[in-house]
């Protein structure tokens, strides 16, 4: 058990220090959102967040959350605290017990909006998972962010204390294109980034404070 916990160490340590060799390089975000079309602040219309294919994501299709860094890999959903309904937002590493496939994930808005049916840029979305569950748990596989900050599932589409937005960086990995990072915005409080942690020997997704510490993101449609 110790050497996973030093290979997980070794992991996290390179996947930061290969984060921080990029934003140095690259600026991780560009702070000023430019209008498609501008004749006042009632025509400004968010760029679209685009998957690997080089398409708009859309609400209701499904994806493949997956961290593009050398160590990183797809994000999954599991039990790790044998409770009723798995919860845990997982990360898989490039080692035998965190390998395998990502768990595909659905963006969803509580009620239409005038963003149609495409994802923007820092626009509010509630991000689900697309998974076969029991009926006792169909309720719970939007996301939240627990009091531990830690992302899990449980939430609920409409509340404002599980929303999540997507913002777009410069990184450039590995030939990937569009990469972005997710961002965790409740009502009346800053955003968060989402970045990783290693609890109890799990690679976990949760929040950070420091803004350049997170975790990029492509989305590959499942």
């Amino acid at each position: 058990m110790k050497s996973i916990s030093n290979i997980l160490s070794f992991l996290l340590l390179s996947s930061t220090l290969s984060l921080v060799a990029f934003a140095r390089s690259f600026s991780s975000e560009n702070p000023i959102v430019l209008p498609t079309t501008c004749h006042d602040d009632d025509n400004l219309v968010l760029p679209e967040v685009y998957d690997q294919d080089g398409d708009p994501l859309r609400i209701g299709e499904r994806y493949i959350i997956e961290n593009p860094l050398i160590g990183g890999g797809s994000v999954y959903l599991d039990d790790i605290e044998n409770l009723k309904c798995p919860n845990a937002v997982l990360q898989h590493l490039p080692i035998p017990k965190f390998m395998g496939k990502g768990t595909p994930v659905m963006f969803v808005r509580k009620s239409e909006s005038d963003y149609g049916d495409v994802v923007r840029v820092m626009t509010v979305v509630y991000i689900k998972f697309f998974v076969k569950t029991a009926t006792s748990c169909v309720d719970q596989t939007v996301w939240k962010v627990n009091d531990k900050e830690f992302v899990v599932t449980g939430g609920k589409v409409g509340n404002e204390n599980d929303i999540f937005k997507i913002r777009k960086t410069d990184l450039v990995i590995r030939g990937m294109k569009n990469v972005y990072k997710l961002l965790h915005c409740p009502s009346h409080h800053e955003c968060k980034n989402i970045g990783g942690n290693f609890k109890n020997g799990y690679p976990r997704l949760a929040t950070v404070d420091d803004d350049k510490d997170f975790i990029p993101f492509v989305f590959i449609k499942a």
